[in-house]
């Protein structure tokens, strides 16, 4: 939404200064995206009169600036100049609309009665500053509406996640995003769901504001609990992509755009991932292990950290997140905060966006301690897998995780014994565990008739046992009963 600027002022006495209020808001690039100013001598030559013209005009904007010199200016069959006519105009018309007067000079007594008179009423009704030059009114145009923007809740000198947007209503709240994240953060704390009123959780984590008698929920808000998150802030959007390849210039496997609220997205990347990299299995000692490529906790860190730290003042930029055949790439935009080095990244605590850290914490997904870079370390070694890399490109930040390539098998000692399948506590046989073992370790496709020659036994046991495994959900049949084949899950 722009706003309609009306300028008035005696045209043949402040003419420079008409053009050059023009000049300011339409080369100022933080003004002129909200401003659209409006001058007499813009229009066309013919038409309505002249009167009627302005008039109009002055009904339809949102903010009237007079500026007043020592002149008053040619008077209209009631007695008024043109720039006290528009200025009752717009008093007496435009609701809740915005006055500036500027004053030119600090000697009064050089100005007409006529212009004294005004003065002195305009000042009674409205904000009014002084001048001495172009560039002090140029410098006054521009703090007046940037003030102006700021009240209207439209630009903030606050962090990004703390700003509001008065277009942005409470009713695009998701209360199930809500109840979710309570409910994510009660098993976390190891606590009961609260039963609170979501407005009341929502004033607790102190992420709606008061705007005019509204409540109008802050960003950081809008993106944790709003299914519109992406459609009022493009830049929350990660595009995800599984290479065929080393080089991002190799066949694209898979890829998807995911956007939505913060915890939306996480899920949807963790999905996108696991079915874009490898679990191997392997039976050892009786028990069947199943092998992620790499330690999610750690990819999950480097992702709530990309969101969390990025700078969502770069709208045009989303998170990158890259799937290759040797590695994983994180990519996100606005580098390292402030004070923060790739010498001193792991023991320098800093927050680009602390109340979007702040809800995470809530949840126990991020630590307070700034603790997120050493555990992506600890996952990866504890894994047997190289430390995380870390780099900074141009405005950008990227970890970049290495996996083990043809080697995954050699992870198994990497995998805690609750991550272990027993499969003598599961109900296994030594036959079924060992058919098992040449399934999953040795890629071996059984048929009863295999099974029955193997282990010496009956059709009836053989269909027994194999029948135990596809119940267990170890193996799963393929091909119709008198063909039947039977392969490891």
């Amino acid at each position: 939404m722009t706003f309609k600027v009306f300028v008035s002022g005696n045209q043949s006495e402040l003419s420079e200064e008409r053009f050059a209020i023009k000049n300011v808001i339409e080369s100022t690039p933080i003004i002129k995206k909200y401003f659209d100013p409006f001058l007499f001598e813009d229009l066309p030559a013919g038409g309505r009169d002249a009167v009627s013209t302005y008039l109009s005009e002055v009904k339809s904007s949102d903010i009237y600036i007079g500026i007043l010199g020592n002149s008053y200016g040619p008077k209209n069959e009631n007695g008024f100049s043109a720039t006290e006519l528009e200025y009752d105009t717009f008093l007496e018309n435009v609701t809740d609309g915005e006055v500036l007067i500027f004053i030119k000079g600090h000697e009064d007594s050089l100005r007409d009665s006529e212009t004294t008179e005004f003065f002195n009423k305009a000042k009674k009704l409205s904000v009014y500053k002084r001048f001495n030059s172009i560039k002090d009114l140029k410098d006054g145009i521009i703090m007046s509406l940037e003030s102006f923007l700021i009240s209207e809740g439209r630009i903030s000198f606050e962090e990004f996640d703390d700003r509001i947007n008065p277009e942005i209503g409470y009713d695009v709240i998701d209360e199930n995003e809500v109840k979710d994240f309570l409910e994510k953060r009660a098993i976390n704390m190891d606590l009961k769901v609260p039963n609170i009123h979501i407005n009341n959780i929502l004033d607790s984590l102190e992420v709606l504001k008061e705007h005019k008698g509204q409540t109008i929920p802050t960003a950081t808000a809008v993106l944790f609990f709003s299914q519109q998150a992406s459609d009022y802030f493009p830049q929350n959007e990660i595009r995800i992509a599984r290479f065929d390849g080393i080089t991002r210039g190799a066949p694209v496997i898979d890829k998807q755009e995911i956007k939505g609220p913060f915890y939306q997205i996480i899920d949807q990347v963790e999905n996108f991932f696991r079915r874009n990299t490898r679990t191997a299995h392997k039976i050892v000692d009786f028990k069947r292990v199943d092998i992620p490529e790499y330690p999610y906790s750690a990819i999950r860190e480097a992702l709530i950290n990309a969101i969390a730290h990025r700078d969502y003042n770069r709208t045009g930029a989303p998170i990158f997140f890259y799937i290759y055949d040797d590695r994983v790439e994180i990519i996100s935009p606005g580098g390292l905060v402030s004070g923060v080095t790739l010498k001193n990244i792991g023991s320098k605590h800093e927050a680009r966006n602390r109340n979007i850290c702040r809800i995470f914490h809530e949840t126990k997904d991020m630590e307070k301690l700034g603790t997120g870079i050493h555990k992506m370390i600890d996952d990866m070694q504890d894994y047997g897998l190289p430390e995380p890399e870390f780099r900074l490109y141009d405005k950008s930040f990227a970890v970049i995780f290495y996996g083990p390539g043809e080697n995954i098998l050699d992870l198994v000692s990497s995998i805690p014994e609750e991550r272990k399948t027993d499969l003598k506590v599961l109900g296994l046989n030594d036959r079924q565990i060992k058919a098992l073992e040449m399934m999953v370790n040795d890629g071996t496709i059984f048929t009863n008739k295999m099974y029955q020659d193997t282990f010496g036994t009956s059709d009836r046991t053989a269909s027994r046992d194999l029948k135990g495994l596809v119940d267990k959900n170890q193996v799963h049949p393929i091909g119709k009963t008198k063909d039947r084949k039977y392969e490891a899950l």
